[in-house]
């Protein structure tokens, strides 16, 4: 799966509000610190990205990602870490109807088929 440590750093920010506040406001510390005993494995321009980006809610972190992701704005090519990437977002996140969910386990923590055991 491509992108798969991004993949696991949302999922654990969707089911884990304090791992969201964590990577929200301070992205470093989140990565360094992992989700319970999950590291993520980032590429260095994953690793730049989710350092780079300043969002206040997860929805718009998710939207940033996507965007970077799919090539829609010229994130992928000429980042330059201040998290803004000059376009517009119509419409919902694709990751805003996985925010809904609620806390949980680790055990159970479960996002596009990708799982973190404990």
């Amino acid at each position: 799966m491509k992108h798969k440590g991004l993949n696991q750093l949302l999922c654990a920010a969707t089911v884990n509000g304090r791992f969201r506040e964590t990577l929200l406001h301070n992205p470093a510390q989140a990565l360094a610190s992992g989700y319970l005993n999950h590291t993520f494995t980032l590429t260095p321009e994953e690793h730049d990205l989710v350092l780079g980006i300043k969002a206040q809610r997860l929805e718009d972190f998710a939207a940033q990602v996507h965007d970077w992701i799919s090539g829609a704005s010229s994130l992928h090519t000429s980042y330059n870490g201040s998290g803004r990437n000059g376009h517009g977002r119509n419409g919902k996140s694709q990751w805003a109807s996985a925010l809904s969910l609620t806390e949980a386990p680790a055990e159970q923590l479960c996002c596009a088929s990708v799982t973190i055991h404990n």
